[in-house]
């Protein structure tokens, strides 16, 4: 989540009250005072920490002693012991570490949830009893917050193939307990007693607050946080990281924190709790704008995890215990969980490291033993023991040596160990000779387990189908992502395994990476989550509409002129845009074709033209954006010399902090003269709008099928609907007009290998089809969002009938935490198809993307749909939907869970037979002669690459906007 500027405003001005920025940070000379200590009071300093340094004072020899901690180096002074320990030596001993592993349990990361589920944001919270957890005031603001949010423990990077670990998941219960405070920034919450996967809360103990605000901690130690960083899994940041300054009740350290560290625990050496992080002070140039890590100017594009901070800042412990109890008397409910922070009743973890047994460096022979399979029951499984070595024949025969066994006593028994029977021949060595699995699921943890074993090139395993060259089967696959796919040749020279053919009877099906995967590598997990905010509520962004709009239904005559690309969309677009004579006002997604620029142009130059508004997207496709890339802004900049003050511009701001929509501005609208409207599923780029007019040349429309997009499209002829559109863009542009284009800083990429164009010279007839014009009377909806469309898309779908045909670029099922609604359109959706009525889908396979592809197509199979109904087509752009023979809805919005709801993007609903029977005969004429079934061609012969600086042969770069937009 985006940290309140006013914090941070707060704890810069708390800062530079004491010079925070000019002091520094490695003066040693202060310890909690301007004077060195003598040499008693520095043995009793690190006496009562539990510390020592060694004797030549450049390590510290403990920190967990049973009994008092001999202190070493007193032929030092107690300026060079105190300079050796806490200033030129990071040396620790590994029980350091242990300690912080154990301490980690009890820190979790929090899901800060809308009220309708959907993620905020993150934060991280630790317990401080057996059953509160402590974060920040702004991670949770308010009760029902909370009720909306959990906290997940052992939410961590696993050890091995570096894969995150998911953890238990608590309900937050403010029911129970919750107390805040703005000024300290805290929220003490009580949690569920049991995970929703049994765990019990008590499992991951706790830490005891300790009233101490002399020497808990001081100027010139230490602070180690344990965090999860932007919602990262479990983190730890130590050393190097000096306490700077306690001003009253908060504390200022160097640590490398970052925002979803909000809420974290700050601990001393002793790993005891001394503050409650909150913020930082971030870098800024003499402009006042934040700095980035690399010292150029921070954009919120960024994420907060590339900010610079200069320090840090958390409110410390003895403030917070002194604000709840002069509080206690207040707490309406919940008086023994605050109780429990004062007298916990059961030991904290410090307090159970320092009193566990120590670890044995020995085993009895008889315990492990006790843990082995009955070996004297059918002789088909053997143990034997000798000189502290356990064999076991199962029948692979497997031998452990566990260091300093005695050797085996003949005390006990006289009789020799029954011999062992001869083992069984061991299988062929496979990888896949395993039990067989009683479910899918335990074969996907096998082969996590056992595929990803010693290898990084595997970023993920998971259930797919199998394919052949009629379509998918109903045989479960195990599809295996990897980095790079690579030859058996390849892999022999670089020493990696070639995988199994098959895993436990399911085949291994091996994929290239995804733009996800890439992005994962190359900008972080962090950064590509606020690519992909596919979670966010409307009531997380800043859209409003404006309050004189309309969006009821229209009935009406009109002049309806509905036409699609490739066949007729570039000679109706510039025949309208010519017609304008006064102003023009567009909102688009993305604007590259210099034939539409040139056309804007030539009618805003005319005499009496006032003004041409356009409202695009703010976001760049490209790293560098240079001058001569032909993006939206290299348009602009091309247009304003030559229409100077006609011309008006407006960037939208998005993202699902303080963006005026979530992901896309993805709509395709212009509006003429306060009478008309273009409206289009199409961008003004040459895929869209190509500068061809096809009409009675057969073979260039076959051509344009191969290469162009399909894209449905109508201009209508009504003044009411002109002014609703007009008033919806201009309210975007007045909320966007001092906005910026934005850089997404985005990877390049390269695509590699051809994608199979349909074989449309077989097909028996490609028909090119003429403009439907028509004025009478029509009846139509108005639709945007995030303003209307699921309301109305979802009552049209639940009244079908009969047939629903959907021809929409992207096809996605609700992702985990989709808006509610959009569930119910999908589910709506899938029963009309159970039903048994005529319900057939067209889409686009992600030409560039074909993992992703594959597993947009493989998860409707997985919702239920019958996968003979849906086909794929290459460069399927429209946005389309005909219910019925009846009704028609055409625009630009995807069927995807931020297109329905936090994108903005325009259609239209018609109620009328004859425009339904066109748009029935355009999804007819594709369905048999453009698109194809989804078939293994499809994932095959392609691969997608992160750039290394060389040029692969026969490579594509990738277009990210066009990627983007599919989301």
């Amino acid at each position: 989540m985006l940290l309140d500027r006013s914090i941070v405003d707060e704890i810069t001005a708390r800062w530079k009250d004491y010079s925070g920025d000019q002091k520094d940070p490695r003066d040693l000379t202060s310890i909690g005072s301007t004077a060195v200590k003598p040499s008693a009071a520095i043995d009793e300093f690190w006496r009562k920490r539990a510390l020592a340094p060694s004797p030549d004072g450049t390590e510290f020899r403990s920190i967990l002693p049973v009994g008092p901690a001999p202190i070493g180096g007193a032929d030092l002074s107690p300026d060079r012991r105190a300079e050796r320990v806490l200033g030129t030596s990071d040396l620790l001993e590994v029980v350091f570490l242990e300690a912080a592993l154990t301490v980690a349990k009890t820190v979790a990361r929090i899901r800060v949830g809308a009220p309708n589920g959907s993620l905020i944001g993150y934060g991280t919270g630790f317990l401080v009893s057996p059953r509160l957890l402590l974060t920040n005031w702004h991670v949770l603001k308010t009760a029902d917050v909370a009720r909306s949010s959990s906290a997940e423990f052992g939410y961590e990077t696993r050890l091995g193939d570096g894969a995150a670990r998911n953890g238990a998941v608590f309900k937050l219960r403010p029911d129970k307990f919750y107390l805040s405070d703005q000024s300290l920034d805290y929220a003490l919450v009580a949690l569920e007693q049991a995970a929703g996967g049994g765990e019990d809360i008590a499992s991951f103990g706790f830490n005891a607050l300790v009233d101490d605000d002399q020497t808990l901690i001081t100027k010139g130690q230490f602070a180690n946080i344990i965090q999860h960083p932007s919602g990262q899994p479990k983190q730890l940041a130590f050393r190097q990281n000096e306490v700077t300054e306690k001003p009253e009740s908060f504390l200022h350290y160097r640590t490398d924190t970052a925002p979803g560290s909000s809420g974290a625990p700050v601990y001393n050496d002793q790993w005891q709790v001394v503050a409650l992080h909150r913020a930082g002070v971030w870098a800024t140039n003499d402009a006042g704008q934040i700095l980035a890590v690399d010292n150029t100017v921070w954009r919120e594009t960024m994420g907060e995890d590339r900010i610079k901070w200069l320090a840090n800042e958390g409110i410390r412990i003895p403030s917070l215990l002194a604000d709840w109890r002069s509080r206690a008397a207040s707490v309406v409910t919940g008086h023994d969980y605050l109780d429990e922070v004062f007298a916990p009743g059961s030991p904290p973890v410090t307090e159970q490291m320092r009193t566990a047994p120590a670890s044995r460096s020995t085993t009895d022979i008889a315990q492990v033993r006790q843990y082995l399979p009955d070996t004297r029951r059918d002789g088909a499984i053997s143990a034997e023991t000798a000189d502290g070595v356990v064999t076991w024949t199962i029948p692979l025969k497997v031998s452990v040596a566990l260091g300093g066994l005695p050797p085996p006593s003949t005390a006990a028994s006289n009789a020799p160990e029954p011999a062992a029977p001869p083992p069984a021949a061991a299988p062929a060595t496979d990888i896949g000779f395993v039990a067989p699995s009683p479910d899918l699921d335990t074969t996907l943890r096998r082969a996590r387990e056992l595929l990803a074993k010693g290898r990084d090139d595997i970023l993920r395993i998971r259930a797919g189908w199998v394919f052949d060259d009629k379509g998918v089967t109903d045989r479960r696959a195990l599809v295996v992502v990897v980095r790079k796919k690579r030859s058996p040749a390849e892999l022999a020279r670089a020493g990696i395994t070639e995988l199994p053919t098959t895993f436990e009877g399911y085949p291994i099906e091996v994929m290239g990476p995804s733009v996800e995967d890439l992005l994962r590598l190359s900008v972080g997990a962090n950064r590509t989550e606020l690519l992909l905010p596919a979670k966010l509520s409307a009531e997380e962004i800043k859209y409003a509409p404006p309050k004189s709009l309309s969006l009821a239904q229209v009935s009406d005559t009109m002049r309806v002129l509905a036409h699609v690309s490739p066949d007729a969309g570039w000679p109706t677009l510039r025949t309208f845009i010519g017609s304008a004579r006064e102003k023009l006002v567009g909102a688009m997604y993305e604007f590259t074709a210099p034939h539409i620029r040139d056309a804007l142009v030539d009618v805003a130059s005319r005499p009496g033209f006032k003004k041409l508004t356009l409202v695009l997207d703010s976001a760049r496709g490209s790293t560098r954006n240079p001058a001569a890339t032909p993006d939206s802004e290299a348009m602009v900049r091309d247009m304003r010399p030559l229409l100077s003050r006609k011309l008006d511009v407006a960037w939208v701001k998005l993202g699902s902090v303080n963006g005026w929509v979530n992901h896309d501005y993805h709509i395709k609208v212009l509006v003429r003269d306060d009478e008309a409207i273009w409206l289009s599923s199409g961008n003004w780029k040459e895929s869209g709008q190509p500068d061809a007019d096809p009409a009675g040349d057969i073979d260039l429309l076959k051509k344009l099928l191969k290469e162009e997009n399909r894209e449905w499209h109508a201009v209508i002829e009504h003044a009411g609907l002109a002014k609703a559109y007009r008033t919806a863009i201009m309210g975007d542009f007045k909320a966007n007009e001092n906005t910026r284009p934005q850089d997404l800083a985005l990877p390049e990429l390269f695509f590699v290998g051809p994608t199979a164009p349909p074989a449309l010279e077989a097909a028996p007839a490609i028909r090119y089809f003429a403009p439907f014009d028509d004025t009478r009377r029509f009846v139509v909806q108005p639709i945007l969002t995030p303003d209307n469309y699921l309301d109305v898309v979802i009552e049209a779908v639940k009244g079908c009938s009969g047939s629903l045909l959907i021809q929409n670029q992207s096809l996605s099922v609700p992702p985990e935490q989709a808006d509610g609604r959009y569930r119910t359109l999908w589910q709506t959706i899938l029963a009309k198809q159970k039903k048994g009525y005529d319900v057939r889908m067209i889409f686009r396979v992600q030409d560039r993307d074909p993992t992703k592809g594959r597993e947009m197509f493989e998860a409707l199979k997985d919702f239920g749909f019958d996968p003979t109904r849906i086909k794929k087509q290459k460069g399927c752009h429209t946005k389309g939907m005909i219910i019925d023979g009846r009704h028609v809805l055409l625009g630009s919005h995807n069927l995807t869970n931020m297109g329905a709801t936090t994108n903005r993007d325009a259609s239209l609903l018609f109620d009328d037979v004859p425009l339904a029977d066109y748009f029935t005969s355009i999804f007819e004429h594709d369905w048999l002669n453009v698109a194809e079934m989804v078939t293994a061609r499809a994932w095959r012969g392609s691969e997608l690459m992160l750039a290394d600086g060389t040029s692969p042969e026969g490579y594509e770069s990738f277009d990210w906007k066009a990627w983007l937009e599919s989301q």
